[in-house]
């Protein structure tokens, strides 16, 4: 993904002393092209928007009575690359002389794509934070060309449209007017679609098709609507209506709060850059609490929904949510990040949640307990951690890297023996033992079948023990997944020619049945099965895979066990 394609792309922000946030807040917020703000209510999660429509007003929008913090001022501080056209306008071409030897572009070009850091006050007036060294230029002359760069350099949100909608918002029938614009808490909606459908200037497939054929990918598998309709009625007020063939026409201002909240943002989406004649490329789209009010899997449609347009038309799409769905859904992506916005009790801040600490602060501050947001949607019992390491390349090759461990599913050992300890009861049911669905109720079990020769035949010994036909058998009942392996132990799964690669050696007499941790050609990992599996998976391809045993096809099962347990 090329995170670097949408309009605050390298562009670093922090504030202080505006409405609820202080002068604690010291990390730049980098924003990704979809950017997920977790908070609690009343944390500040709003107070991110307000600042970057301030910063697309240039200020004009500034409140005191409703944005200032104490008797400070507040201040923004900026952090940029810079591009080939702000410093072209420092260091111009065909120029020499004035501190620069040589001509100042050749000299110039060698900080482009480096960073700019300013620092922008209540006038709008900018002052330098840090610039690159340019020890290109005689000293006596840098603070000159820092100057010019720190007041030439465009400011990134200046060219920029904020499309924003509220946590409270509605849609309702409107006397007709030409306005034509979409407010943020939903008004405007129905003159918009009128407009949209009446007027010879505007193109009616906009929302006779497009539109509609939107709302129905959002909510496939719930309803199908036919028509999107604007009528007058007697007193010169325009009404939407959607039609839905086993109900008929339906009056949008009287359905429910989650039919006009997918409404408003899709008529956002679709028709306010054509009206406002701006490049999707310039555009930033907040929305604010987009799950009130709707179910988990309409949510998550309107997501993937939302998440499709951002790559096709590359805006920044900023969502605040403290939905775990929003929390989920957003792990999940990868151009997707979470800004996390806490309050202290004296102040907010806020800060881009990198790493598992910061996710933990995450489930604390939202109060979220026995979840399995931020952690795996299921969990993949094996007996060590040997096991482990060759699954999770094992699952990374078959699914070409989508199925992510840590995010999709997690791995726990069972400990060999200690499997006896445990069933695949539901809780309620679990009288003596240790239930695996208690810890969650998505889970899988990779077991060594332990098939071997015996020494007196070559018939080999294919009985399981009690204990692993048990949790088969009650897992499976409970619609698990049990992976017993074809051969005598996981070392098996792995093909000869792929021991032949790593220890130059040629391997004779082998079958599935081999314990191959005791082959003489592996002496050197004698007792060191952990450092042979990480071994083997730095040589083993996907096609090495594929033929061997049922390898392929157990990982198939699995993976796609997997994709269930995260709803995909």
């Amino acid at each position: 993904m090329n995170y670097s394609n949408h309009p605050l792309a390298d562009v670093g922000l922090k504030f202080q002393n505006f409405k609820c946030f202080g002068d604690s807040m010291d990390e730049y917020i980098n924003f990704l092209p979809i950017n997920i703000i977790i908070g609690r209510n009343n944390s500040g999660k709003s107070a991110l928007i307000d600042i970057i429509d301030l910063c697309v007003s240039k200020g004009k929008k500034y409140d005191s009575r409703v944005h200032k913090k104490g008797s400070r001022e507040y201040s923004i501080f900026v952090k940029q690359v810079l591009d080939e056209q702000s410093v072209g306008s420092v260091f111009r071409e065909g120029y020499v002389g004035g501190g620069i030897p040589i001509d100042h572009w050749k000299a110039g070009k060698k900080i482009v794509g480096q960073l700019i850091e300013r620092a922008i006050d209540q006038s709008w007036n900018t002052s330098e934070v840090s610039t690159p060294s340019m020890d290109f230029i005689e000293r006596s002359s840098v603070k000159a060309f820092s100057d010019a760069l720190v007041e030439k350099t465009i400011i990134p949100f200046s060219d920029i449209n904020l499309f924003r909608i509220d946590a409270e918002r509605d849609v309702q029938p409107e006397e007709k007017n030409s306005t034509h614009k979409l407010e943020s808490n939903g008004y405007g909606t129905t003159n918009l679609v009128r407009a949209f459908i009446n007027s010879d200037k505007l193109d009616r497939d906009e929302v006779e098709i497009g539109l509609l054929k939107d709302l129905n990918f959002v909510y496939s598998g719930d309803c199908e609507f036919s028509k999107i309709l604007c009528h007058e009625n007697d007193s010169d007020i325009w009404e939407i209506f959607l039609k839905e063939e086993s109900k008929g026409d339906i009056r949008l201002s009287q359905s429910g709060s989650s039919l006009k909240s997918i409404f408003i943002i899709l008529a956002m989406l679709r028709l306010m850059p054509i009206i406002d004649e701006v490049d999707w490329t310039s555009v930033v789209l907040a929305i604010e609490e987009p799950e009130n009010n709707l179910h988990p899997a309409l949510l998550r449609r309107l997501l993937n929904f939302l998440s499709v347009q951002q790559r096709k038309k590359r805006f920044t799409l900023l969502i605040t949510t403290h939905s775990p769905v929003g929390i989920d859904w957003s792990v999940k992506n990868e151009n997707s990040q979470i800004v996390h916005v806490r309050h202290n009790g004296k102040e907010a801040i806020a800060a881009s949640a990198i790493g598992y600490e910061h996710n933990r602060k995450i489930l604390d501050d939202l109060d979220i307990r026995a979840s399995d947001i931020l952690q795996a949607n299921g969990i993949i019992w094996v007996e060590g951690p040997t096991e482990r390491i060759y699954l999770k390349k094992w699952i990374d090759l078959f699914s070409k890297g989508k199925i992510k461990e840590g995010v999709h599913y997690s791995i726990m050992f069972y400990g060999g023996k200690l499997l006896s300890h445990l069933d695949a009861l539901p809780k309620d049911e679990s009288k003596t033992l240790i239930s695996l669905l208690s810890i969650n109720r998505n889970a899988a079990v990779v077991m060594d079948s332990d098939r071997h020769r015996g020494t007196s035949t070559r018939k080999p010994r294919m009985n399981l023990n009690e204990t692993k036909k048990r949790i088969r058998d009650e897992l499976e009942f409970m619609d698990g997944f049990v992976w017993i392996t074809e051969g005598r132990e996981i070392e098996n799964y792995v093909p000869v020619t792929v021991f032949e690669r790593l220890v130059s050696k040629k391997f004779s007499n082998i079958d599935q049945y081999t314990k191959m941790t005791e082959h003489p050609n592996l002496k050197k990992y004698k007792q060191k099965k952990v450092a042979l599996a990480h071994a083997v998976v730095e040589e083993v391809t996907a096609d090495d895979m594929r033929s061997h045993l049922d390898l392929w096809q157990q990982l198939d099962t699995l993976c796609q066990h997997i994709e269930r347990w995260n709803g995909e």
